[in-house]
């Protein structure tokens, strides 16, 4: 699996004896590895050969960024193979009702329009690991791959939509230059773009510039 092209938002899967780097590790995160070896690519440039990763634990509080090498990648999941497989239908996610009902709505409606959309964030974690970090009151995110520019109306009906569902559900619009909210793109033509390289206010670049001969 070492070979596989990931990306933000896809979980991995790890070994136990996996190297992963940073400056230190807290006692936390290597509980939470133990108890479940799976991390999440996070939005930040690696070295060659080695992908960038975040380590969940316990509350928003507890996130750890680290690096991985890509030869220690096991397995892997990414938010779109979640959405085609409708993992939230098994009970064995225990996923709130509320949160499957706006799971499905969005499943629905992406394929009455065509979007390719995967639940990200405690969901995705949820649904792929069936740990439960999710509770009544957590909101869903969501990503929609966009390798071209989406149509404006089409994506206002989208919020539309999504305003809707029976949970606070978060768009992000996942470009080939980074990632920017649906709601925020909606908003002017100047918005807060996250990229490998961090976050940056202006137009949002749906095409990477090409490289000069």
């Amino acid at each position: 699996m070492g070979d596989k092209r990931l990306a933000v938002h896809d979980l991995v899967w790890i070994s136990g004896d996996s190297q992963l780097y940073s400056l230190s590790h807290p006692d936390w995160a290597r509980e939470a590895l133990r108890q479940s070896p799976v991390v999440v690519v996070r939005r930040a440039q690696a070295p060659p050969d080695f992908v960038a990763v975040g380590i969940r634990g316990a509350g928003r509080e507890r996130r750890h960024a680290t690096v991985l090498c890509r030869s220690d990648v096991q397995a892997c999941r990414t938010p779109e193979s979640l959405a085609a497989e409708r993992v939230w239908s098994s009970g064995a996610t225990q996923i709130s009702v509320p949160i499957c009902d706006a799971l499905t709505a969005v499943s629905e409606y992406s394929l009455k329009e065509g979007f390719v959309w995967g639940p990200i964030g405690s969901v995705g974690y949820q649904l792929a690991t069936k740990i439960s970090v999710t509770n009544l009151s957590s909101d869903l995110d969501v990503m929609i791959r966009c390798h071209l520019p989406p149509d404006r109306n089409q994506m206002r009906m989208l919020d539309e939509h999504l305003r809707k569902a029976p949970v606070r559900v978060d768009a992000v619009l996942e470009g080939p230059c980074g990632g920017v909210s649906l709601r925020e793109y909606l908003s002017g033509e100047k918005v807060l773009t996250k990229d490998s390289r961090g976050a940056r206010i202006g137009r949002f670049i749906w095409q990477k510039p090409a490289i000069a001969p």
